[in-house]
């Protein structure tokens, strides 16, 4: 007779939206593609121990990155990159890594004063820190810089980019957010190689990590909810990093 259902009289009687099996199948599914760790409530590690201080570069990532090492361990400290007495505070830091956080920016920009602070920080802090650097992003970047690869602009920047690569040795699927990469050809790679330092990079010779005795660097945002192990990726590295740095030793001549 064309009579209208009456309404649900309770709230408790209207039928959710997240009920609908084809919402919770797309929801589902959706998640599939973001890392775990940001989905759920962690307990806390301690497959980590010390303490790291991470330098802000000016990205909102960093408070990301910093509650993935807490999670994993370490008491965490993390100081804007023009906080004054930062270059003090990062040389003399004892008891765990330092962090080179990322940030805009074109690293090899000489013109840009907060590059030039940077690149001499960790020409400084990596020549032989004795409880290890790890750098993300642009960190990655400075430090790629100083084993003397080139840093180029990417034809087309990476910004919530997900895809899955070889990180030394095994897949995974990691997200970037980049508009610059280092560059690392067949030459370079062997040479760095000799030198003890390992680099991961894709087939075109972008490098998407790299990390030698004392210290690593990851071009991809290891904290982001596009890095599917990216807490496991940051343990691993973090806990390599042990030990007193022989950049110096392993640095190729230019």
């Amino acid at each position: 007779l064309g009579v209208r259902p009456s309404r649900p009289r309770t709230e408790a009687g209207r039928p959710r939206l997240a009920d609908d099996p084809r919402v919770r199948a797309a929801l589902d599914g959706r998640r599939a593609s973001l890392a775990p760790f940001w989905l759920r409530m962690q307990e806390p590690s301690a497959e980590l121990s010390g303490h790291a201080l991470v330098v802000d570069a000016e990205d909102t990532f960093t408070a990301m990155l910093a509650h993935v090492l807490r999670s994993s361990g370490l008491a965490v400290s993390v100081r804007r990159y023009d906080e004054p007495g930062l270059r003090e505070a990062v040389l003399g830091h004892q008891g765990g890594p330092v962090v080179l956080g990322p940030g805009p920016g074109d690293p090899s920009d000489p013109a840009d004063p907060k590059m030039r602070f940077l690149r001499s920080l960790t020409a400084e802090v990596i020549a032989g820190h004795r409880h290890g650097v790890l750098g993300v992003c642009l960190g990655h970047e400075l430090i790629a810089a100083e084993l003397g690869l080139d840093i180029v602009r990417k034809e087309v920047p990476y910004q919530g980019a997900q895809t899955e690569i070889d990180l030394f040795g095994r897949p995974e699927t990691v997200g970037f957010y980049n508009s610059f990469t280092a560059r690392c050809d067949d030459a370079a790679a062997a040479e760095l190689a000799a030198h003890g330092v390992q680099v991961s990079r894709s087939a075109g010779g972008e490098v998407h990590a790299l990390r030698g005795e004392g210290f690593a660097g990851v071009q991809f945002h290891p904290e982001s909810v596009l890095t599917l192990n990216g807490t496991a990726i940051v343990r691993e590295l973090a806990g390599q990093l042990r030990g007193t740095s022989t950049f110096s030793e392993r640095r190729p001549s230019r």
